[in-house]
């Protein structure tokens, strides 16, 4: 049986309202590979990266997750990079969270 990925299907609908909308929009590989049984982080990753970044034209980071879903340290700290250097970060749990940002 499949596994869900609620976060999967949250950030697939934000993406498609996000480009519908005019911007340009992208998930940000946040993961490993995947070599036989094991998972291998790739060390070049910024780790909490959000999951999404979108262009409009200013630079803004969305981080997804599903309803009850929480940050990791990781993500708070790339959230407060972002906070300093005064760049939007958003933390969505439904589409309806980036729609009060960007109607």
């Amino acid at each position: 049986m499949k596994r869900q990925q609620p976060e999967r299907r949250i950030q697939l609908q934000i993406i498609k309202y996000l480009k519908m909308k005019g911007y340009a929009c992208g998930k940000i590989k946040t993961t490993g590979a995947r070599r036989g049984k094991y998972w291998i982080s790739d060390p070049y990753n910024f780790k909490g990266i959000a999951d999404l970044i979108v262009f409009t034209p200013a630079l803004h980071f969305i981080e997804v997750k599903a309803p009850g879903g929480r940050q990791s340290e990781d993500q708070k700290q790339f959230q407060q990079f972002c906070e300093a250097a005064k760049v939007p970060y958003l933390l969505a749990y439904s589409l309806d969270d980036v729609i009060q940002i960007f109607p």
